[in-house]
């Protein structure tokens, strides 16, 4: 029996609803239906799929390892068809407005720019500004309508939509490595060059995995920049080895410009191995229709924008 002649996908939506507020009774309330009746519907999805995918106890919710894995798909399968219906929706209308956006330095060609085109193609009448800057600026002072922001979100005042996952990684240009040789454990970067980023010129520390090893060092950087674009070139320039977001030197990688260096390690100059972009703005209960707009296009567009960077679209 097929499996997707038994799902209901409207209870695949309650899921990513309950999933998203860790509550049912939160849940069942904005929605404005009764909690036994979501209940049912999360216990039948459940029942259908033969997993459990929520653990439940009197005071708190939690996703199960299979819960979560099937929220993040649930979720972005949602988001597409909410962009979808709102492009057919006001495809024709004449949306106008100006949109302000936060944006980090770096992405903003690689990634940022390309986003705003092909959403001014579809609503030539918007009018965008981009503040580039390392600052979080505030929302309401600095009359910011959205902002693109790296790492953890620490403002529960703010509402954060994931838009894509990256890592760090170590690169160089050819010649570089030809002449100064490729290190192969990443104790041997202490005799090399390197470039950093460095947003706040503090010391920074490089993390660096393989299986359960684990090694940390502070790099003694022959160049500290606190712009990825300008690392990267300085990159290509044979001046060093760099850390670069996956993201932005995905085209240099494919043209052969730069290599990967310790391709078998995982590294990050943060906690964790992969650093999540979000679009971050003020709480949806008050979201302009601008920003909602935008916002959607970002979660339908972003994978294809970031494939295109890579080919050398943007």
């Amino acid at each position: 029996m097929e499996i997707d002649k038994l799902i209901d996908y409207n209870a695949m939506a309650l899921f990513v609803r309950v999933a998203e507020n860790r509550s049912f009774t939160r849940t069942a309330r904005k929605l404005g239906m009764p909690i036994s009746t979501l209940s049912r519907k999360i216990a039948e999805l459940e029942s259908q799929l033969g997993v459990r995918l929520l653990e439940r106890s009197t005071r708190k919710l939690r996703l199960t390892e299979l819960g979560q894995d099937y929220f993040g798909y649930c979720q972005r399968a949602l988001q597409e068809f909410e962009a979808a219906n709102l492009l057919v929706q006001d495809k024709q209308d004449h949306l106008s407005g100006r949109l302000r956006l936060s944006v980090p330095p770096s992405l903003e060609k690689c990634l940022v720019v390309p986003l705003v085109a092909r959403f001014l193609a579809d609503y030539p009448n918007v009018r965008i500004q981009i503040v580039i800057t390392e600052r979080k600026l505030d929302f309401f002072e600095d009359n910011i309508d959205m902002a693109f922001r790296v790492g953890e979100m620490k403002d529960s005042s703010l509402v954060a939509r994931a838009l894509i996952r990256y890592e760090h990684i170590l690169v160089a240009a050819p010649s570089y490595l030809e002449a100064a040789g490729a290190p192969t454990y990443p104790a041997e970067l202490e005799q090399h060059r390197l470039i950093a980023f460095n947003g706040s010129f503090n010391a920074a520390t490089w993390t660096f995995t393989r299986g359960e090893e684990t090694l940390s060092l502070q790099p003694d950087e022959t160049l500290s920049l606190n712009d990825f674009v300008g690392a990267q070139y300085a990159a290509e320039q044979g001046l060093g080895i760099a850390e670069m977001p996956s993201i932005i030197c995905g085209h240099a990688l494919a043209q052969g410009r730069l290599v990967r260096v310790l391709e078998d390690w995982r590294f990050t100059p943060l906690s964790q191995h992969e650093v999540t972009l979000r679009a971050v703005y003020p709480s949806n209960r008050n979201l302009s229709r601008l920003v909602s707009l935008f916002r959607d296009h970002c979660v339908a567009h972003i994978d294809d924008v970031v494939a295109g960077a890579r080919r050398g679209d943007a």
